[in-house]
């Protein structure tokens, strides 16, 4: 039988959490949305929704505290946030959130966002203090550890793949710089055959209302989560499909210009394709076929289109 929730969704006004708002409301849960402002257009348009909106920061444990005391009928938390690269502050956050849940006589279910291949870093080649996104991956890795050891009856983490998200403003803009503005140019340092596992943000919100349902069916379980696996040649074509025909290239960077610092990305963005050549993501798509209503690639182009230019 399914069930229905009182959820708390931290992040709420971000790409995951407004997904997860939105699919959790439509499932027939509760939902309380988490908000630093919640007199912000962004909250209200969760309040609008149907969402009850409840102030906290990640870095006031006290404000957290309160979410819960205020509101005893939540009895289910879904949280995520942003890495911010100091992996005290993202634990410390973590474990705000946690224990604040943990308060409540009423939760007993988390479901966690962290990433796909969490747990796994120490496999990464290269690995080690030196590696780009050392810090990153531990953080993501306490979250999800946090979250095992705190003690509710029942868990779930969500593992998104790359967010297409990263194609459309102001993700492109950092990701694939002057790619709308200049050339149409996808310039990057993925291989030709690197297959990738693609997800809209949004989406999580469909694995977390179905864990939310069936809590027995999916606790427990790390979810990798993708659409499709797509090498960012076949993204560029969709891309092209998007614009009504207008050609999007890709430019593979050498090892020459990589190491001459022509690249346009920083580190960080070049870091996390240098890790999609290495690290296999593909598989998320096959992984997440038991979820119903996931958003294609072309669908979600189609419906971003006015903000790829």
């Amino acid at each position: 039988m399914v069930q229905q929730r009182n959820v708390l969704v931290t992040g709420a006004t971000g790409n995951q959490g407004q997904g997860v708002v939105r699919r959790c409301l439509e499932a027939g849960h509760q939902v309380w949305a988490l908000s630093r402002d919640p007199s912000s257009a962004s909250a209200h348009a969760l309040a609008q929704l149907g969402a009850k909106l409840v102030r906290g920061e990640f870095d006031d444990a006290a404000s957290l505290q309160a979410a819960f005391t205020h509101n005893p009928s939540i009895d289910a938390v879904f949280h995520v946030q942003p890495q911010t690269g100091n992996l005290a502050k993202d634990t410390t956050r973590a474990r705000n959130v946690i224990s604040a849940a943990r308060s409540s006589a009423s939760v007993t279910l988390m479901v966690a966002s962290t990433s796909l291949k969490v747990g796994q870093h120490e496999t990464f080649p290269g690995w080690g203090p030196d590696y780009p996104t050392y810090v990153s991956w531990l953080a993501r890795h306490s979250v999800e550890e946090l979250v095992r050891g705190a003690g509710f009856a029942q868990w779930a983490m969500v593992r998104p793949a790359h967010f297409l998200q990263l194609l459309t403003k102001p993700g492109s803009q950092f990701f694939f710089p002057g790619v709308w503005e200049d050339d149409r140019t996808l310039r990057v340092a993925w291989k030709p055959d690197t297959k990738l596992g693609w997800i809209d943000g949004a989406d999580v919100g469909v694995v977390v209302a179905a864990v939310l349902g069936e809590p027995g069916r999916y606790a427990g379980r790390e979810i990798d989560l993708g659409v499709e696996a797509l090498t960012i040649g076949e993204v560029a074509d969709k891309l092209s499909g998007a614009l009504g025909g207008a050609e999007v290239k890709v430019h593979y960077y050498s090892d020459e210009e990589l190491a001459q610092g022509k690249a346009k990305q920083d580190y960080r963005v070049l870091a996390a394709m240098h890790w999609g050549n290495a690290v296999e993501t593909a598989s998320s798509a096959a992984a997440a076929e038991e979820f119903a209503g996931l958003t294609s690639v072309s669908e979600f182009l189609a419906r971003n289109r006015d903000n790829l230019l």
